[in-house]
């Protein structure tokens, strides 16, 4: 009985470290890091400048964020894009639904201007990852780059 307990005891203090590590590994998350990875994977078709937090905020109707880059083009095409980073993961969660409304409005506009755009809406990269949200309109796989920063299943 006594070895029991101290297997079950050993086995418990085993699993606790993989119980905490996720969300602090995921707030350590990088985003100038990343975003300058993405930026220069020449996935967009054309360069993206830092919006202002302000313009980034009324854009996505997003408040709250501790950390929010959003980077843009000319408007001539619908290359996009969005690092968030939140204190909690209930607000990544509304972040996010916020983000896919954002693309879905940008579909609508590009369908009647630049009808050409909206595939790359359609493959658009709107996830989150525990505390991020992370959306990128591209014309090249940002799969590989985002992997290296959050594991699968954040």
């Amino acid at each position: 009985m006594k070895n029991v307990l101290i297997v079950l005891l050993a086995a418990a203090l085993l699993l606790m470290p993989a119980c905490s590590a996720a969300p602090e590994a995921d707030r350590d998350v990088d985003l100038d890091a990343l975003a300058e990875e993405l930026l220069d994977g020449d996935l967009f078709g054309e360069e993206l400048d830092l919006a202002d937090e302000g313009i980034a905020q009324k854009l996505y109707g997003i408040d709250g964020a501790d950390v929010f880059r959003l980077y843009v083009g000319s408007g001539a095409t619908a290359s996009e894009l969005a690092l968030l980073r939140f204190e909690a993961e209930e607000d990544a969660q509304a972040a996010l639904l916020l983000a896919q409304e954002r693309v879905a409005a940008q579909k609508e506009s590009f369908a009647s201007y630049l009808p050409g755009e909206v595939e790359k809406l359609e493959e658009a990269i709107v996830e989150r990852y525990g505390h991020h949200v992370v959306v990128c309109v591209s014309e090249g796989d940002a799969d590989e780059i985002l992997s290296k920063y959050f594991r699968a299943g954040d």
